[in-house]
């Protein structure tokens, strides 16, 4: 009946953590399970080489996790293998793992320190050394356990945070003795998959710290930043990347001077069936380039695909403007920059669209921001056209394209 009740424990304990159970079931058992499916022969076997501690071990794993026999079956041949090998880390962890179910938390501890002892380096073993220790409630050791596999093997750096936040559930504690140096790219990309922004603040200052601040990471961490709505602080960490701009423009790249990065604070350029975008040297405002946009005048195009995110101050004025020429630009529904907050919306002013053939000219546009608003997104605009001569043709070109804080709306307008 004994024997019944601590299986009984064991599949409430397989329900309530399966994932923690599955992985040190895929550790412990895939190895020999895929050897070994005859438990009869491996047992006739033994018979004849009672002394192999390698195969006394693998029958208790058999007995231990498939449930064969008796839980006592299982325990000596555990200690049969230690008996003569008392190195085999694994034939330590199986037998902590059958204290932890039989409730003897001291013989459970004494088995695991010993298993960390033999093998502090196996991966495979302090993997499933640690998950035991947490079922254990010895913190410290799986800490110093999921460290090293942190630290030493990618593949499992994803389960190893999981289980850091599911079960020590302390941000403090897994930065500081979990993670490590080298691994903190990593574990920020972690942290922004799964969408936890007040951790991710510790760790990019460590990263600078440490010097392990790369293009990509910080790119990454920058547009996170930007759909959380915190742009001044990616933007701080932009302008720490590129070098300050020559005047006071708000606007990146506002000359398309440089390729565009496409996210970021740098312009987003999409596609849009038959329309074409690029940068031109040979018509432009100043500087060495312009953005050049053609329509094939086949389609009804609905045009918003380039854009840029600008980090601004709430409740503020702004005076936007762009030097834009046209040749060409057929339909009622023009070009046009549109301005927004970003991301949530709200507030949203636009332009006069420009239609028809026009040389280079001066496109403004004032707005106050909201309370709520801390990022806008500048677009170029042409919405799609309900009438029959709904299909675009001809070429906008735009250059020097800027944002300026002001003082009261009164100087955005006359600016």
């Amino acid at each position: 009946m004994l024997s019944w009740v601590r299986k009984g424990r064991r599949f409430v304990f397989l329900a309530l953590s399966i994932f923690l159970v599955a992985e040190t079931a895929r550790v412990g058992l895939a190895a020999f399970l895929l050897r070994e499916t005859d438990v009869g022969s491996m047992e006739r076997s033994l018979v004849l080489n009672p002394k192999d501690a390698a195969l006394n071990f693998r029958l208790a794993r058999v007995y231990h996790m498939l449930m064969i026999g008796d839980e006592d079956k299982a325990k000596a041949s555990y200690f049969n293998s230690l008996y003569h090998n008392p190195q085999l880390a694994p034939a330590w962890l199986g037998l902590a793992e059958m204290f932890i179910e039989d409730g003897d938390e001291q013989r459970a501890q004494a088995a695991l320190n010993r298993a960390f002892d033999l093998a502090p380096s196996s991966i495979g073993n302090v993997w499933e050394g640690s998950i035991l220790a947490l079922r254990l409630g010895n913190t410290s050791l799986a800490i110093r356990g999921l460290r090293v596999i942190a630290k030493a093997d990618p593949g499992r750096r994803g389960r190893v945070f999981d289980i850091s936040w599911q079960l020590i559930d302390d941000p403090e504690l897994i930065l500081g003795k979990v993670v490590t140096d080298g691994i903190l790219p990593s574990y920020l990309g972690y942290l922004i998959s799964k969408d936890r922004l007040d951790a991710t603040f510790p760790v990019w200052e460590r990263m600078k710290k440490r010097g392990v601040v790369s293009d990509a990471a910080a790119l990454h961490y920058v547009d996170f930043l930007i759909r959380k709505d915190r742009g001044l602080e990616a933007f701080s960490i932009w302008r720490e990347m590129f070098r300050e701009r020559d005047d006071d423009s708000i606007v990146w790249n506002g000359g398309f001077e440089n390729e565009p990065l496409g996210r970021g604070f740098d312009w987003r350029m999409g596609k849009a069936k038959g329309v074409g975008i690029e940068l031109d040297r040979r018509e432009r405002f100043q500087g060495d380039r312009s953005l050049r946009i053609t329509f094939d005048g086949k389609h009804n195009v609905d045009f918003y695909h380039v854009s840029q995110v600008i980090p601004i101050h709430p409740r503020s004025d702004y005076l936007f403007t762009s030097e834009i020429a046209t040749r060409g630009i057929t339909t009622r529904n023009g070009i046009s920059w549109e301005v927004s907050c970003y991301p949530k919306g709200g507030m949203r002013k636009s332009s006069e669209p420009l239609t028809g053939t026009n040389e280079w000219k001066t496109v403004r546009l004032a707005f106050h921001t909201p309370s709520d608003c801390n990022s806008v997104v500048a677009r170029l605009r042409r919405y799609r056209s309900t009438r029959l001569d709904r299909f675009i043709s001809g070429t906008v070109w735009v250059d020097d394209v800027k944002l300026f804080k002001v003082e009261t709306n009164a100087n955005a307008q006359s600016r």
